[in-house]
This record gives C-alpha cells, sequence and structure tokens, in this order.
C-alpha cells in the first residue's frame, strides 16, 4: 500500500518552488499587460527541447536545458524590442504570434520523429509527479538568486526602464520558465504564473500582499491538485491546471461578494442561476419533443440520480426489459474487468501467460465487450420508445417548469397600463 503523503511529497515541495517565483512574476507580468508572454518563453524553451530531442539528447539531459535556455534567451531579445514596437502594434499581439510560431515549428520538427506525440505531450502537460529532491535542490538556488537580483533591481525591473533592463527582465524571466518548463511543462507553467498573480491582484493592493494571496492559493491549489490526481488516477498536470482554472473561477464568484454589495451580488447570483435553470429546461423541452429518440442529458442524468423515475412513463413490460438488459450488461462489465485484473496482476507480478492464454483472454473480452453493447442498445432502444410515446406531455411540463423557474415578474407584465406607468 502507498502512503500518499510519503509518495506526493517530493512533487509537492517542486510545486512550492515554482508557485513562489511565479506567483511573483506573474504580478509583474499583470502589471506590463503582457499576460502571455509566459507562454511564448515557455513555447520557445520547449522548441528548444524539441529541436535537442531531434538531435537525439535525452530529455532530461543539461544538453537540452542548454539549447532550450538558449531559444528563450534569443527570445528575450526580440521581446525586449517589442514595448518600442507597441506604440504602433499591441505588444500582446506580437507576443502571440511569437507563441503560434514557436508551437508550429515544433510540430513541424516533431511531426515523422519516433514518440513524437509522446514528446509533445511532455512538454505541455510535464511530470511534475516524478520530479523530487533532486529537482528541489537545482531550482532553489536558481530561484533565490533571481529573486535577489529582481531585488536588488526593483526600481529597473518595474516596467519603465531602458532596453538593456528590458532585456534583464525577459532574460531572468526565461531562464525561470526554462527551468520550469522542463519539469512541469508549457500548460502547467502558465497556471502557476497567472493564476495565484491574478486572484492576488484581485483581492489586494499592495505587492507584498498580492505576492502572499498568490503563494497561498498557489500552495492550495497545488496541494488540492496533486491530491485529485491520486485519488482518482488522473494526469498530474492537467488536474493541476484544472485545479487552478477551478480555483480563479471561485475567486471569480466570490469577488463581488467580499469586494462589493454584497445583497446586490445575492439577487444577481440568484437571478443567474435561476436564468440559467431555466434555459435548460426550456431547451431540453424543445430538444425532446423535436427529437426523442435522440439522447437527452438532462433527462438522463435525473434518471441516473433516481432511476425510480421510469416508472413514470415506462410500462410494466418496459421495465422488465429495461432491468434485465441492464443487469445483464453489468454482468458483462464485470467479468470483462475480472479478465483485465488477472491480466494485470499476473503482468506486475513477472508470471506472462503464454500465447494460446493472451489469445483467449483477448478472445473473451471482446465477446464481453459486443454482449454489453447489445445489452445497452436494447436498453437505449426501450427508453427512446418510452420517451417518444410520452414526449409532448414531459416537454410541456419541462416548459412549464421552465417559466416558473425563469425569473420574470409576470404580474407587471400583465397589469394594464404598466407600460404607460413607466413612459
Amino acid at each position: 500500500m502507498i502512503d500518499p503523503l510519503m509518495f506526493l511529497w517530493p512533487a509537492f515541495l517542486v510545486a512550492l518552488c515554482l508557485v513562489g517565483i511565479h506567483a511573483y512574476f506573474g504580478i509583474l507580468v499583470l502589471a506590463r499587460k503582457v499576460i502571455f508572454v509566459d507562454l511564448a518563453l515557455a513555447q520557445i524553451a520547449a522548441l528548444g527541447a524539441t529541436v535537442a530531442f531531434m538531435l537525439g539528447h535525452p530529455a532530461q539531459s543539461f544538453a537540452t536545458y542548454g539549447y532550450s535556455l538558449a531559444f528563450t534567451l534569443l527570445a528575450a531579445v526580440l521581446l525586449a524590442f517589442t514595448r518600442a514596437w507597441g506604440t504602433r502594434v499591441p505588444q500582446e499581439a506580437l507576443i502571440g504570434v511569437i507563441y503560434v510560431v514557436a508551437a508550429a515549428a515544433a510540430i513541424l520538427l516533431i511531426e515523422r520523429a519516433p514518440q513524437g506525440a509522446e514528446h509533445l505531450k511532455q512538454i505541455l502537460t510535464g511530470n511534475i509527479l516524478t520530479s523530487g529532491l533532486n529537482e528541489v535542490a537545482g531550482i532553489v538556488p536558481l530561484y533565490a538568486a533571481i529573486g535577489l537580483l529582481h531585488w536588488l533591481l526593483r526600481r529597473q525591473m518595474s516596467g519603465t526602464g531602458a532596453l538593456f533592463w528590458e532585456f534583464v527582465f525577459y532574460a531572468s524571466f526565461g531562464v525561470v520558465v526554462t527551468s520550469s518548463v522542463a519539469i512541469a511543462g508549457v500548460l502547467l507553467v502558465f497556471s502557476f504564473l497567472i493564476v495565484p498573480a491574478a486572484i492576488g491582484v484581485m483581492f489586494a493592493s499592495s505587492l507584498a500582499r498580492q505576492i502572499v494571496i498568490g503563494w497561498i492559493v498557489g500552495t492550495i491549489t497545488s496541494a488540492a491538485g496533486l491530491a485529485a490526481s491520486f485519488a482518482f488516477d488522473l494526469p498530474t498536470g492537467a488536474a493541476m491546471v484544472c485545479g487552478f482554472g477551478g480555483a480563479l473561477a471561485i475567486a471569480g464568484l466570490l469577488y463581488p461578494f467580499l469586494r462589493g454589495n454584497r445583497q446586490h451580488a445575492l439577487r444577481v447570483a440568484i437571478a443567474t442561476v435561476r436564468w440559467g435553470f431555466a434555459v435548460i429546461l426550456a431547451g431540453s423541452a424543445i430538444q425532446l419533443a423535436a427529437a426523442p429518440r435522440a439522447d437527452q442529458p438532462l433527462l438522463d442524468m435525473m434518471e441516473v440520480a433516481a432511476p425510480s423515475l421510469r416508472a413514470l412513463y415506462f410500462t410494466r413490460a418496459e421495465q422488465t426489459t429495461f432491468v434485465e438488459a441492464s443487469d445483464y450488461a453489468e454482468r458483462y462489465h464485470m467479468e470483462a474487468e475480472r479478465l483485465n485484473s488477472l491480466e494485470k496482476r499476473n503482468r506486475t507480478e513477472g508470471v506472462a501467460f503464454d500465447d494460446v492464454s493472451v489469445a483467449r483472454i483477448s478472445s473473451f473480452l471482446k465477446s464481453y465487450g459486443e454482449m454489453r453493447k447489445g445489452e445497452q442498445f436494447v436498453m437505449g432502444e426501450v427508453r427512446a420508445r418510452a420517451r417518444e410515446r410520452v414526449r409532448w406531455s414531459v416537454s410541456l411540463g419541462l416548459l412549464a417548469l421552465a417559466l416558473a423557474s425563469a425569473p420574470i415578474r409576470w404580474r407587471r407584465l400583465w397589469t394594464p397600463g404598466m407600460g404607460q406607468a413607466r413612459s
């Protein structure tokens, strides 16, 4: 049995280091209004790693890091000039061009490379779960040195410096991004940069408070993403990116209540929920009336939550057929899972099946899959026929619920002279 804390602790330490430096740089990036500069530099670093990969260098080698850093420093020179160009063309547009060109170049390079798809997945999502104390020992001195440099040059890093200081900012930022992309991938590095900083800027005015809020949010979200990836066996990088997106959404929902008129925010929130519910009900009603045999997501979710709802429109024969098909489908699924577990257990224990046994298992799995699909077809056909029979009555009921849920003041609409009184 794997101890989750012992397994996730090294990756969490790496995430703390990434949050610490990227939350700071994210605040500076937001102040400069160059939101996607991190994506551009990260993609440039990934392009350098791709070139090294095509030349035969291992993904985690010093040579690959050197290629990524060289490409990133060249991009830093180009980005230092974009502020001057920004007087005619928005700087963000030029940064976007750098990003898409770097991404397209990387795709062109790995198009015909063996394991090119795996390399592309690696540079996008990284593999932070396998990182540990060695990575911490490598990035902590580097990030500390860059943090000290920015503290000593804090006036020059404010965004109003000359061309040389622009290069110093982008070069130091590029060094951080190059090191981070090798560990966490392009998408997660962007999340580390923007989301904690955005929440910090949202709820605080001073730089110190923004950084502290960013660190707290980044730490909690990183821990939650790592825990979710372990508990549900999800790709770690993608799970953490979604976690950061959820954190930003929650912060956005809480902002009107914490920093604005709470009563007004509550009224707007309730009205929005009611309108959303009404639109979903009305859309489901129209879909059921127009295409009763098509998928009905709302009705399907309701029946999964409360299977007894089928009794409202299934006949006794339909209920019997549906339940029997469901039982058989579940039985075939469990048999297939049993065979998969048996094969996996033998493989992990080093006891491999012979060719005849593998062929038999594959044949059984195929048969179980086909039989399960057949039972699911029966279930779908029974459900479709029942819904087709009651589509008009159920559609009218859903429309009535939609009208009742919508935050419409019906009394004002029907009161005589209300329109003239308002005019």
